[in-house]
């Protein structure tokens, strides 16, 4: 009987909600008893304004798995509310001396579930063990660790730690604060997706031997037709370069774009679409380009499972030049459709890719090397055929939910033998 405690789930798209989803339904089809107490966020935007949507059902059943919602109740001022909340408890975990307690009541707002700890007291009893993801937004795992303790409960956590490129990076250090570090060198288990979040963790303090790397998994991708109505639909044309994921900053969709643009400025014809919750930053960004510009650089949104498949089918590449992925799901994606890819030396991504088999990866930032990437493989297409099959067979051969609910489900038994 196991309780998954997260500040984010589906409907709301991203890596990390995917992961405990899939996690969760791959235990409950297992017959494992799975409680998922969450928050009621529809969009990632719901942390800092009010949704306009009706309200998700408070509880529910899904696939064999009871979902408890929690409300949100965003900071006063929104965004620039929260980003200044997030930024001062940095400033205080970098001053001398450790102050956890303190940080540990900020990180309530980070999200603000409205009665989080009250809905966790109030589930009926019987778990054996609490599990906790997202260590950037750890308002929730934090609650998840004070419940655990609080009855003597093994825990556990998925972090989906964002070590950025470097240990002075401004994404590790909202990352490895005083309270999250204790936490992580109190978790019965930590469950890495990459053996290079493992050794960042271990870095920061989490204990060696209680750090297991588990990978993750793919759903089955299906398998598309070139869909020409589609592409008129978007105002493409070949060839194509994909983003997917959070269109911001710290994703590198600027970057993209700007690589994108620096290729057309030498007469190479291509073209960006980029797939995701559309970030202010990105907004502004493509608010200054000029109309030649925006007609090949396409901020295309949220989109369908069918349309975002059938853009991997039809793309040359996936780019992901982020600082902000722990894995990089998208990754898998791509490579099942025998596309290859080209990532960042940031974060989790550099565990994922072998570069210059199954992709390429360049500095965060670097926008002239990432220009160079997507120009080598599309004047080369045979090396595209053979990266993307490699990814494809390595894809197969190590990244199943399968073997990573096996895995997951031995370090659980080892945890639940110790706690009898």
């Amino acid at each position: 009987k196991l309780l998954f405690v997260t500040p984010a789930f589906p409907p709301v798209p991203g890596g990390g909600e995917y992961y405990a989803h899939a996690l969760a339904t791959h235990l409950a089809d297992r017959g494992h008893s799975i409680t998922v107490v969450t928050s009621a966020a529809r969009l990632e935007s719901d942390f800092w304004q009010r949704s306009p949507a009706p309200p998700l059902p408070r509880q529910e059943e899904r696939g064999g798995i009871h979902i408890v919602r929690c409300p949100l109740r965003p900071l006063p001022g929104g965004r620039w509310t929260l980003l200044a909340w997030r930024k001062a408890m940095v400033l205080l975990a970098a001053l001398p001396g450790e102050r956890p307690a303190l940080l540990a009541w900020m990180a309530r707002f980070v999200p603000a579930l409205l009665g989080l700890d009250e809905r966790l007291a109030a589930l009926p009893g019987g778990h054996e063990l609490v599990h906790g993801f997202n260590l950037s937004w750890e308002g929730a795992m934090m609650a998840a660790w004070r419940f655990a303790r609080a009855r003597r409960l093994p825990f556990v956590v998925t972090p989906f730690a964002h070590l950025g490129t470097g240990p002075a990076d401004r994404v590790a250090l909202n990352n490895r604060m005083d309270h999250q570090r204790q936490l992580l060198r109190d978790a019965d288990a930590t469950l890495t997706l990459t053996s290079v979040e493992k050794e960042g963790l271990v870095r920061w303090g989490a204990p060696a031997g209680r750090v297991e790397v588990v990978g993750s998994g793919l759903k089955p991708v299906p398998m598309v037709a070139a869909d020409p109505e589609h592409w008129r639909r978007y105002g493409l044309v070949d060839p194509l370069v994909l983003f997917i994921g959070r269109v911001s900053f710290d994703k590198g969709a600027i970057h993209a774009a700007q690589a994108v643009m620096a290729l057309r400025a030498r007469g190479r014809p291509v073209c960006l679409a980029l797939v995701g919750q559309i970030a202010p930053e990105f907004a502004r960004f493509y608010r200054s380009l000029s109309a030649v510009d925006r007609e090949y650089v396409r901020p295309l949104g949220l989109v369908s499972e069918h349309d975002k498949q059938t853009l991997l089918c039809q793309c040359v590449t996936l780019v992901l030049p982020s600082r902000t992925d722990s894995f990089g799901i998208v990754l898998l994606e791509a490579w099942a459709h025998g596309k290859p890819v080209i990532g960042a030396r940031a974060g989790g991504i550099p565990g994922v890719v072998s570069e210059g088999e199954d992709g390429l990866l360049v500095d965060f930032g670097d926008v002239a090397a990432l220009a160079a990437a997507v120009d080598h493989l599309l004047t080369d297409p045979a090396l595209c055929e053979r990266m993307g099959q490699k990814g494809q067979s390595k894809t197969a051969a190590h990244y199943t939910w399968e073997r990573v609910t096996e895995q997951v489900l031995t370090i659980y038994q080892r945890l639940l033998v110790g706690h009898v």
